[in-house]
């Protein structure tokens, strides 16, 4: 279609939109329209600010288009389009760029076409390619984070070990725990802070248990291994996943599945740099993403996001040392590869080295001294020469007061007794001062600590049932029966158990005709468990507003059951199995997952990207809608899911479903179904 044909078939308000678009005022005259808008059209500026002012998802369908030459078969466009977005933002999409006058419909024999506005092809393509300037390399503060990250994964699991961070109802660390152990880490950052805990969770270091998290003895095989050959293993944990690796199985998702299709050109990239060359990351990225629309590599381009490389580069390779950053004004504006990157791009690539899972006991470095001790109990550590394992029992009963090259601990009669209920005892604490402390321990140090150990253990605390028995003769049959669950004989009548023990307690003592009264407030007896207290007066609308608002948009009231899912629950119209768990998960992890279904209505196979929206109520996450790609809140109201499987958190259709073979397979049951519920209604 001639372009200037085009604007004859615009409507009124979709032609003042254009002249807008284009800055031509709309009372211009007709028939001075066309002139002012190739005048406009030959300025590059008025080009460029033109493309600035498109969405992300219009500027990608047009550099579709561009790659193509400037022309592309529209089942074809569509098709690469609809795999990252729905078929609904594509129609929204190219009606924009239509008005606009930036695409036109075209046609090659009976073959439709969409194509890009002739007149504004070759500059488009200019403006898709442009590199960011770079600007001079002064006043930037290089930043090396590799020896930092270990040492603040040690200083979250010394707050683990000394149970000093708690879990809310959502199982997550408390804000105020948060906000105190980020001020205590080298880097005082919460992405990196939640970076740091996700590894842990992963690599099974710790887990939780009621409402803290615990450590595991995973920590034993961590704690070995040397700073090269973890930093080895978390590299490959992020990037490539652990699969390989006995020992260690990849759960949560740092590199998913559309961006593992570009990552491994951006290591290569990087691997290929000079070390030591300062480099700016935007501009690195805009180059990476040219030689993409250069090879018309169509599928991985669109999924190229600038954004998430920026943050692999100024977040995960800075953080494992792979890369020194480049600081200004606080922003990570640049990086160069070290001598370590190159070293582990390189023979990651080969796949010549693998981490040393278990500590050589053959070869026995030196001991270093690395920390001095004053009488004011204050510890001065050399944080880059401090191995972990020291490190980590320092943790346990010192507290860090700053973080840096020489970090700053503190003892307090309070650290001591958190270190001894974490299993460290005074010996031991004295032991590791005198090993790795370059100067004597004074002695006033020696006695405090003794002091103030000596009055551990002296009061005591217990959580249990209690079982009352007046009757001394029948006390002692009571106690040889149900020996292996007394916790504790309090006094002569008085017997303390767990409350989980209470149902076989009491079945050990019915069979020999002992029957206990109960006299517990919130006790089922019929149940033989502890109610929990739930909450009253739940509005569920409130809970859900208080998430996003507009959740309920559209609802009929009798809808309601049937949107608000608990977990756990399958209707029988479900393919898969757990796919409501799956979705719940999805929810919980703050996850987009590409979606295929069938719309019954429409008779129509759909795949959307959309976040699927949980909410949390009395406890438990119901699945309550979810909010697509194009940001609009929607309930859920798919009434099949198709037979699907899950990779990296995406929920991907097999290639060889199609609309046909589903309902040819599933469609008379849901035609039946349909019948039963309209003649029960």
């Amino acid at each position: 279609m001639d372009i200037w044909n085009r604007i004859s078939e615009l409507s009124g308000k979709q032609l003042e939109t254009t002249l807008k678009v284009w800055g031509v005022d709309i009372t211009t005259p007709k028939e001075q329209i066309i002139s002012s808008l190739k005048e406009k059209m030959g300025n590059e500026t008025n080009i460029e600010a033109v493309f600035n002012t498109l969405s992300l998802k219009e500027k990608e369908f047009l550099g579709i288009l561009l790659m193509a030459g400037g022309t592309k078969k529209q089942q074809d466009a569509q098709n690469i389009f609809i795999e990252k977005y729905s078929f609904w933002t594509f129609e929204e999409v190219i009606k924009t760029l239509e008005i606009s006058l930036l695409v036109l419909e075209g046609i090659e024999g009976i073959i439709k076409t969409y194509v890009v506005n002739p007149l504004l092809k070759d500059k488009l393509i200019d403006i898709f390619k442009k590199v960011p300037e770079e600007t001079e390399f002064e006043n930037i503060v290089v930043r090396k984070d590799k020896n930092l990250l270990l040492s603040d994964l040690i200083i979250f699991l010394s707050f683990v070990a000394k149970e000093e961070l708690r879990l809310t109802a959502k199982k997550e660390i408390s804000k105020k725990d948060e906000e105190r152990l980020i001020e205590k880490l080298h880097i005082k950052n919460e992405s990196r802070f939640q970076f740091i805990e996700s590894l842990a969770l992963d690599f099974g270091l710790i887990k939780i248990s009621g409402d803290q998290y615990i450590l595991t003895d995973k920590i034993n095989e961590i704690l070995p291994i040397s700073d090269e050959d973890l930093i080895r293993l978390f590299f490959k944990y992020i990037f490539f996943g652990l699969e390989s690796i006995e020992g260690f199985k990849r759960k949560e998702i740092f590199i998913s599945r559309v961006n593992e299709l570009n990552i491994r050109i951006t290591l290569d990239a990087i691997k290929n740099s000079e070390v030591g060359k300062s480099i700016f990351i935007k501009s690195f990225i805009k180059k990476l993403q040219n030689t993409l629309f250069d090879e018309k590599d169509e599928n991985r381009w669109i999924y190229f996001d600038e954004k998430f490389f920026e943050k692999v580069i100024s977040d995960y390779l800075l953080w494992l040392g792979i890369v020194d950053g480049g600081f200004k004004d606080g922003k990570m504006i640049s990086f160069s590869l070290t001598e370590f990157g190159k070293e582990l791009l390189t023979s990651e690539r080969k796949g010549a080295k693998e981490p040393t899972i278990y500590l050589d006991k053959s070869k026995r470095p030196e001991q270093k001294k690395i920390l001095f001790m004053t009488p004011n109990f204050e510890i001065s550590v050399l944080s880059e020469e401090i191995d972990k394992i020291a490190l980590f029992d320092l943790n346990r009963f010192a507290d860090i007061e700053k973080a840096d090259v020489v970090s700053l601990y503190k003892i307090t009669s309070e650290t001591i007794m958190k270190g001894i209920e974490s299993g460290f005892s005074l010996d031991r604490i004295i032991q590791f001062l005198k090993k790795y402390s370059s100067n004597d321990i004074p002695q006033n140090v020696i006695y405090q600590l003794r002091d103030w150990a000596s009055k551990y253990g002296k009061v005591q605390a217990f959580k249990g049932i209690f079982l009352v028995v007046n009757d001394v003769p029948l006390f002692l049959e009571i106690n040889k029966r149900i020996e292996n669950f007394v916790e504790r004989t309090v006094e002569p009548n008085l017997i303390m158990i767990l409350e989980e023990n209470i149902p076989k307690v009491r079945e050990i003592l019915e069979k020999n005709g002992i029957f206990i009264q109960i006299h517990i407030e919130g006790y089922d007896e019929k149940k033989e468990s502890f109610l929990e207290r739930s909450s009253e007066n739940i509005d569920l609308k409130s809970e859900i507003k208080s998430i996003k608002e507009g959740y309920l948009t559209g609802l009929k009231k009798e809808d309601t059951e049937f949107f608000f899912r608990e977990e756990g629950f399958e209707r029988s119209m479900d393919l898969r199995p757990n796919i409501t768990r799956d979705l719940i998960d999805a929810s919980k992890r703050r996850k987009s997952v590409l979606l295929s279904y069938f719309d019954l209505d429409d008779r129509v196979s759909r795949t959307s990207r959309v976040n699927p929206l949980g909410v949390v109520v009395a406890d438990k996450r119901y699945l309550i809608g979810y909010d697509t790609a194009e940001k609009c809140i929607k309930a859920l109201r798919i009434d099949v899911i198709s037979d699907i499987s899950i990779e990296n958190n995406e929920f991907l259709r097999p290639d060889n479903f199609t609309v046909k073979t589903w309902w040819k397979k599933y469609g008379r049951d849901y035609s039946d179904s349909k019948k039963k519920d309209v003649q029960s209604s």
